[in-house]
C-alpha cells in the first residue's frame, strides 16, 4: 500500500510538525485581522504544502477550480435553467474528465486490450498510464459540489476567485479529506475569524496529537502485520495457518487507524486557524449494520454519494426493485471513486449488498422475532465479520487480487494456527496494537464522539499523564521510516 509517487507535504512529517504549521499558523495570527492578507498567507500556504515535492501537481487543481468559478459566476448570472444547466454540464465534463485521464484512463486501456485478446482480436490499443494527483478524487469532488449547489440555487457563487481558491486549495483537507461542501467552508473564510478559545486550542492539539500518535504507532505498525502476514504465505515454509485472520483484521484496523488519524489532524489544524470541519469519522468500529458503518465512516463521502448521486438517482422512490438497482448503482460508483480496479467495484456492490439484505424485511421479522436484535454485541459481531470480509475486497482492489485469494484459502487452514508459532507471534502483535485500539474507541463510542474529545476533556494532571504515556509510547514504537497515508492512493 505504498505510494509509487510522492505526494506534497505529509502530516507525519517533521517539516510539517516543526515547520510548516507554526510558521504558517505564526503568519497568519499577525495578518489575521486583515482579511485579504490573511487569505493569500493561507493560500500561497496551501500552495507550498501541496507543491511541496512537485509543482505541477498545482497545474490540474487551479484548471478545474479556475474552470468551476467562472462557471459558478455564469450560471449566478442567468435565469434561464436550460442555459444555466449546460454551465453545469461543462463543469461536471471538465472535472470528471480530468479525473478519469489521470485515475481511470490507464486502466481502461489496459481492461479493453484484454477484452480484445479474449475475443480472439489481434489489434490493441496504446495504454495510458499517467502519475495520479494527490487529492485529485477529493477536491474534483468539491469543485463539482459548488456549481451543483450554486445551479440547485443552494449557495450564491462566491465573487471572489481568492477566497473560492483558498476553499479549494486549504491544506488540512486537500490531500485526503474531509470532502467540503461550499457551506462547509466558504462562509467561514470570508470574515475575520477570532482567535480559537482556549477549550478549542485544547482539542485542535488533541486531533493533532492523537491522530500523529495513531498514525505513527498504531496504522504504520498494523501495516507490518499485513506484510507479516503476506510473508508467511509466500515463504518457506508457507504456514499459513491464520495468516488470512492476520491479514484482514490487521488491515481493517489499519485503515481506520490511517485514515481517521488523517482527519484528526486536518481538523485540529484547521481548529488553530479558527476553522471548523465536519466530522468524518465516528467510531465506525462499533457499527451493527451497514447502514450505521456508513454514517460513522467517511462521513462526508457517504453524505456527498447521498446527496449527489443516490437522491438524483431516484434515492428511495420507486418499488424495491427500482431501490434495489439505485443503491446498487451508487454504491458501484462510491466503489469506483475509490480506485481503478474492477475489486473497488465489487467492494461497492458488496457493500450495496449487505444494505439490501439489512433491508430485506422477512429476514428483518424474523431477527426481530427471535430477539437477536435486542442482543447488541451479536449484531456487532455479524456486521464486524461482514465488514472485515469486505475490507479484503477492498485492498485487493491495491493491486492485492493475488494476496486475496492466498488469503482467503488459508482460512481453510485456520483451526491449526493455534500451535503454529507463526501465526501466534503475529496475533501478539495484533493484540498489542489492536486491543488499545479497540479500548480507545469504545470510551468514545459510549460518550459518541471521538477519542480527541475525550482526551480534550480529561483534566489537567490526567490529560497531561496521557499525552506523556503517549510520547513515551511514541519513542519506544513508532515507525521510523513508515507508510503513507492509504487514502493518498485514491
Amino acid at each position: 500500500m505504498r505510494r509509487p509517487f510522492g505526494v506534497g507535504m505529509v502530516f507525519q512529517s517533521y517539516e510539517f510538525v516543526l515547520a510548516f504549521l507554526p510558521l504558517t499558523l505564526g503568519l497568519y495570527l499577525l495578518v489575521r485581522r486583515w482579511r485579504l492578507a490573511a487569505t493569500v498567507v493561507l493560500v500561497i500556504g496551501s500552495a507550498i504544502f501541496y507543491a511541496w515535492r512537485s509543482i505541477w501537481w498545482l497545474v490540474p487543481l487551479v484548471v478545474v477550480a479556475t474552470v468551476d468559478y467562472f462557471v459558478g459566476k455564469r450560471m449566478a448570472e442567468l435565469d434561464d435553467d436550460r442555459i444555466r444547466k449546460r454551465w453545469l454540464i461543462l463543469s461536471l465534463v471538465v472535472n470528471l474528465g480530468m479525473l478519469s485521464a489521470f485515475k481511470y484512463l490507464g486502466w481502461l486501456t489496459l481492461s479493453v486490450n484484454e477484452l480484445l485478446v479474449a475475443f480472439g482480436v489481434a489489434a490493441s490499443i496504446p495504454v495510458y498510464t499517467t502519475t495520479l494527483p494527490p487529492g485529485i478524487s477529493f477536491y474534483t469532488f468539491e469543485t463539482m459540489s459548488y456549481t451543483i449547489d450554486v445551479y440547485r440555487r443552494q449557495f450564491k457563487a462566491e465573487p471572489s476567485f481568492l477566497i473560492y481558491l483558498n476553499f479549494v486549495l486549504f491544506f488540512p483537507h486537500l490531500v485526503a479529506g474531509p470532502i467540503l461542501r461550499p457551506n462547509d467552508l466558504i462562509g467561514q473564510l470570508k470574515v475575520v475569524r477570532p482567535l480559537p478559545t482556549a477549550e478549542e486550542v485544547r482539542l485542535a492539539l488533541c486531533q493533532i496529537g492523537w491522530g500523529l500518535f495513531k498514525k505513527i504507532v498504531f496504522a504504520d505498525n498494523l501495516g507490518d502485520v499485513v506484510s507479516y502476514a503476506v510473508r508467511t504465505v509466500q515463504a518457506p515454509p508457507h504456514d499459513s495457518g491464520g495468516a488470512g485472520l492476520l491479514y484482514a483484521l490487521g488491515f481493517t484496523l489499519q485503515i481506520y487507524c490511517d485514515f481517521s488519524a488523517y482527519s484528526d489532524i486536518a481538523r485540529g489544524s484547521a481548529l488553530l486557524f479558527g476553522i471548523k470541519l465536519p466530522r468524518n469519522f465516528l467510531t465506525p468500529i462499533f457499527a451493527r449494520s451497514p447502514r450505521e458503518f456508513w454514517q460513522r465512516w467517511h462521513i462526508t463521502l457517504s453524505t456527498w454519494i447521498r446527496d449527489y448521486v443516490y437522491i438524483p438517482l431516484g434515492g428511495n422512490k420507486g418499488g424495491p426493485s427500482r431501490q434495489a438497482v439505485t443503491i446498487l448503482a451508487t454504491m458501484g460508483l462510491a466503489g469506483l471513486w475509490h480506485g481503478a480496479g474492477i475489486m473497488f467495484i465489487y467492494w461497492g456492490f458488496y457493500h450495496g449488498l449487505l444494505i439490501l439484505v439489512y433491508r430485506f424485511q422477512p429476514l428483518r421479522a424474523a431477527v426481530h422475532a427471535l430477539g437477536l436484535d435486542r442482543i447488541p454485541l451479536l449484531s456487532w459481531a455479524v456486521f464486524f465479520v461482514l465488514n472485515v470480509y469486505g475490507w479484503l475486497i477492498f485492498r485487493a482492489g491495491s493491486g492485492g487480487e493475488y494476496e486475496y485469494y492466498n488469503m482467503v484459502h488459508s482460512f481453510g487452514a485456520f483451526p491449526e494456527a493455534f500451535t503454529s508459532p507463526v501465526f501466534l507471534l503475529g496475533a501478539k502483535q495484533l493484540a498489542l496494537l489492536g486491543i488499545p485500539v479497540i479500548v480507545t474507541d469504545w470510551f468514545a463510542y459510549r460518550r459518541n464522539v471521538e477519542f480527541p474529545e475525550v482526551l480534550a476533556g480529561l483534566g489537567t494532571v490526567p490529560l497531561a499523564a496521557m499525552l506523556t504515556a503517549m510520547w513515551f509510547v511514541g519513542v519506544i514504537f513508532a515507525k521510523r521510516s513508515g507508510y503513507d497515508f492509504i487514502y493518498f492512493a485514491f
